[in-house]
């Protein structure tokens, strides 16, 4: 499968926007109402439940960056291993959406920063340099994330960054010790510049 179509795929399975039809739960999460969750857990919300679209309140509030949102609703029970309907968690979303503080808190809470049971077997560091999060994938490598975790089409996150031209996130990663794949597959002026310094 081309890459591209894999990182529109990916997309989708990450949530962009909100089906027409989502609980007042997912709704007030997407909009980091707090005021409005709060109230919404006080009435008895389930934090398990998912929309239309197989998402959980904790990935919405991860993917669009809500940090006290995700605080609260870690606070309430919220499980933070807990999966949309592609398999993946809320540090994937929130790696993918370069939303650090979130990140941060996700894994000081025991996130799995190397998970890769979801569809694509894509890690979060692979949802981060998808989207050239360097600041968040500057934050996994000092977890020990691994660079080298192949998704289920045998790509590295290098391999997703160097595709997608995110080139300070390529050499990030180079210099975590990223070894370079085919030319096609990063890109040649990635490809070039890997070749120089293995």
């Amino acid at each position: 499968m081309p890459v591209n179509i894999i990182i529109a795929t990916v997309a989708t399975l990450v949530i962009g926007v909100l089906p027409a039809w989502a609980g007042p739960l997912h709704q007030a999460t997407k909009d980091g109402d707090i005021a409005r969750v709060t109230q919404l857990l006080d009435q008895g919300s389930d934090l398990s439940e998912l929309d239309e679209a197989g998402e959980p309140a904790l990935i919405i509030a991860s993917l669009a960056g809500h940090a006290d949102v995700v605080v609260l609703l870690l606070d309430r029970g919220a499980d933070i291993e807990i999966r949309n309907k592609g398999g993946l968690t809320a540090l994937h979303a929130a790696a993918y959406g370069g939303n650090l503080e979130v990140v941060k808190r996700l894994v000081a809470e025991g996130a799995d920063f190397n998970d890769r049971k979801n569809f694509y077997q894509m890690s979060p560091l692979h949802a981060a340099a998808e989207e050239g999060r360097t600041d968040v994938v500057a934050f996994l490598l000092t977890k020990s994330a691994d660079v080298e975790a192949t998704e289920r089409n045998g790509y590295t996150p290098l391999t997703q960054a160097g595709w997608r031209a995110h080139w300070d996130t390529a050499k990030l990663l180079m210099e975590a010790g990223a070894v370079c794949q085919k030319a096609e597959l990063v890109g040649e002026p990635l490809y070039k510049e890997c070749t120089k310094r293995q």
